[in-house]
């Protein structure tokens, strides 16, 4: 039912006294009706309201139920199975750097002749100091499937971290496979370098005091194997590529020999340094003849004694001793491919490519010798700082704090989801 309330306007004067009397009748019919209604109004905002704290009474409730089942009730059961069911853990640490041997190289003792650069500095055989690199490849080593492998596989861990004084929730299980295996091996084996002193650290978690220290010296071992193999791998590979050089080397001064040889039998001479060093000798001599003999026939001639029987002997000489001069010439400075002058160029060349094909071979020969010098010296070898003991106590577990990380971590959870679900119903309504 509609109210309307009645005209209060001042300038609505009532015609007659009828209308002033309806008019008065219809303002008390008014009046009554607010009467009326006041109570129901009343009922009704006392229902709303109880119903808006009912509601909030049940979220009050939900959201404390919600909290004791996602964040206490976990604290609790954490707390109660690192108090009383979890297993004591040992951790065994130890402490490695790798280390490269430093030795002068063979090359140093030589005298200034033979100082060529070795072959195997080339390679990079040599001392210097070892780089983070060498801690990294041990690092990445005892986080791999490999050295499961290497320190026993499967039954050794099993025997290790399935034994039954273990509790269920940390023991190995016999049927998992490698994968799993690797995956619990990662939680219990924790390996990182220092950037700094390229120290590599050790830690291993154990549920026996022994077995956490063997196995903590077992890994330490297999660094040292692995280091040790890669660095005979070097150090052969070494040998192999100076002995490679040593037989290029071999080839190329037989091969200039060779040629030396084929030069002696095609010009018939065995060294045509010497040959030149006698045709000149003999051009000496035959000049000082042919001097003298001139000088003979010049005192001759001007002792009046010319045409005798002995100044045609001497100029017989004397032809003769220039004829041989001239064919002594020609044989040193002919433009004809058989004359000294090329045969000493040829020869000269040969020679030098021997003289360095012997080089070759003395630097490839020293390398050689000093790769298989260094073939019996280890390399690269682990540095332990600080060996692995047998642990005194138990590290772990930590049932309070594990408890209070546990506690913190699912408040932090429940309270997000709190405040999503809480923000969906507000959306809702």
């Amino acid at each position: 039912m509609t109210l309307q309330r009645p005209s209060d306007e001042p300038n609505s004067v009532p015609a007659t006294e009828s209308q002033a009397k309806t008019s008065i009748a219809r303002r008390k019919e008014y009046f009554r009706s607010l009467k009326t209604l006041t109570p129901i109004v009343r009922g009704s905002f006392r229902f709303i309201k109880s119903s808006a704290i009912e509601k909030r009474s049940r979220a009050n409730q939900l959201l404390i139920k919600s909290f004791l089942l996602t964040v206490v009730l976990p604290t609790l059961l954490t707390l109660v199975y690192y108090t009383l069911v979890a297993s004591d853990i040992y951790v065994a640490e130890a402490k490695l750097s790798v280390r490269e041997a430093y030795e002068p190289s063979y090359q140093d003792s030589l005298d200034s002749s033979n100082s060529v650069t070795s072959i195997i500095g080339k390679i990079g055989i040599g001392g210097g100091a070892a780089t983070s690199q060498d801690s990294m490849i041990i690092l990445d080593y005892l986080k791999s499937r490999s050295v499961i492998v290497d320190i026993g596989g499967k039954p050794k861990l099993r025997q290790v971290f399935g034994k039954a004084s273990i509790d269920w929730f940390s023991r190995l299980d016999a049927d998992d496979d490698l994968e799993s295996i690797w995956a619990y091996w990662k939680k219990h084996v924790v390996t990182y370098v220092d950037s700094t002193s390229n120290i590599l650290t050790l830690k291993v978690r154990g549920y026996t005091p022994d077995d956490a220290f063997w196995l903590a010296r077992e890994l330490t071992r297999q660094s040292e194997v692995l280091v040790n193999t890669i660095s005979r791998r070097n150090r052969e590979d070494a040998l192999d590529t100076a002995a490679g050089e040593v037989n290029r080397a071999m080839a190329e001064l037989a091969t200039a020999r060779a040629d030396i040889l084929s030069f002696q039998r095609r010009t018939k001479t065995i060294d045509p340094q010497d040959t030149a060093k006698q045709i000149l000798s003999l051009v000496a001599e035959l000049t000082v003849k042919k001097i003298e003999l001139e000088g003979e026939l010049k005192a001759l001639q001007l002792s009046g004694a010319a045409n005798k029987p002995g100044e045609k002997y001497r100029r017989i000489n004397l032809d003769a001793i220039n004829k041989q001069l001239d064919d002594l010439q020609k044989s040193l400075t002919s433009n004809d491919s058989s004359a000294l002058s090329d045969h000493l160029k040829d020869y000269e060349l040969l020679k030098l490519k021997e003289k360095f094909a012997e080089q070759l071979y003395t630097v490839a020969r020293n390398s050689m010798e000093e790769a298989r010098r260094k073939l019996t010296n280890q390399q690269l070898y682990v540095v332990v700082i600080v060996p692995p003991l047998i642990p005194d106590s138990s590290v772990y577990p930590k049932p309070l704090e594990q408890a209070a990380v546990t506690f913190l971590a699912l408040l932090v959870f429940w309270a997000i989801a709190s405040l999503l679900v809480a923000t969906v119903r507000d959306s809702a309504v």
